[in-house]
C-alpha cells in the first residue's frame, strides 16, 4: 500500500494479535488445533491475498491512521474549552477526545443516551454528535447547550429531533435523518444507520451482522450520566 494512502483498517484492531486473528478462520482452529500454527500461517500470508503487517509495521500504520483522524482544528473553538481542568467525568472526557476528528470530518459518532424522568419513565435516544455540535455552534432551534454541558450546568438529554427518540410515557417513538446519517430498518438486524458520506451501513444492535467492521462500540460510565454508549465510524477516504 502506498504511503499516500492511510490504511484505516488497522484501527479496527486494538492489538497486533487481534489483527492477525482476522486472517484466520474457524476451520483453521478446527483442523490445525494450535494457536501458534494458525498465527504462523497468517503471518506468512496463506490466508490472504496480501501478507499481513508484522508488529512494527502494524504499530506504525496504526499511528499514521490515528494521526490522520486528529488533524488540527482551524478556526473552531471546541466546546471542551468550557470544561474545568479538574473535571474528570469519564463521559465528558470521551466527548472531548472526539472533538478534533469529528470537526475534521474524519470521524462520525452516534451516541446512545438515556435518563429516567421525574415521573420514572426511561427516555432514550441516538444522536448525531457532530450535527449536535454544529447546531449548538450556530444556535439552531432546539439546539443542545454544549457549553453548559461541559461546564456542568446543563444535562445532555435525548430530544425528539434526534436520530431516534423513545418516550414510553407518551407512547412516542421518533426517527429522523441527520446531517451525517440516514436511519434504516432491517427485519434481520433491526435499526441501522447509513453514513451519508461514504455510504457505510452502521449497526447499533447486539446481534451478529455483516456490518460490524464499520463501527467501533465503546462505553463510558460516569456518576452524572450513568452508562453512555459511543458508536464511532471512521470515514473512509484518501488523505
Amino acid at each position: 500500500m502506498g504511503e499516500k494512502m492511510v490504511d484505516f483498517s488497522v484501527l479496527d484492531y486494538d492489538t497486533h494479535e487481534d489483527y492477525l486473528k482476522s486472517f484466520s478462520t474457524k476451520k483453521d482452529y478446527l483442523y490445525l488445533g494450535s494457536q501458534r500454527v494458525v498465527t504462523s500461517l497468517a503471518k506468512l500470508g496463506y490466508r490472504s491475498t496480501k501478507i499481513p503487517y508484522d508488529e512494527p509495521e502494524f504499530l506504525r500504520r496504526h499511528d499514521l491512521a490515528m494521526q490522520a483522524i486528529r488533524p488540527k482544528i482551524m478556526g473552531i473553538q471546541p466546546f471542551s474549552t468550557f470544561m474545568s481542568p479538574t473535571n474528570k467525568d469519564p463521559v465528558l472526557l470521551e466527548f472531548k477526545r472526539r472533538e478534533e476528528p469529528i470537526y475534521s470530518k474524519n470521524l462520525a459518532t452516534i451516541v446512545f443516551t438515556m435518563y429516567t424522568s421525574s415521573y420514572c419513565s426511561e427516555i432514550s435516544g441516538y444522536l448525531d454528535l457532530g450535527m449536535s455540535w454544529t447546531n449548538a455552534a450556530r444556535n439552531a432551534h432546539a439546539h443542545t447547550n454544549w457549553p453548559g454541558i461541559f461546564q456542568g450546568t446543563a444535562y445532555l438529554r435525548p430530544m425528539p429531533h434526534h436520530l431516534s427518540y423513545s418516550n414510553p410515557r407518551y407512547n412516542m417513538l421518533n426517527y429522523s435523518d441527520s446531517d451525517n446519517f440516514r436511519v434504516l430498518h432491517d427485519h434481520r438486524y433491526g435499526m441501522l444507520f447509513m453514513h451519508k458520506g461514504d455510504q457505510k451501513v452502521l449497526p447499533v444492535g447486539g446481534q451478529p451482522n455483516p456490518f460490524a467492521k464499520n463501527i467501533r462500540r465503546s462505553t463510558a460510565i460516569s456518576p452524572k450520566y450513568g452508562t453512555m454508549i459511543f458508536y464511532d465510524h471512521i470515514v473512509r477516504k484518501k488523505v
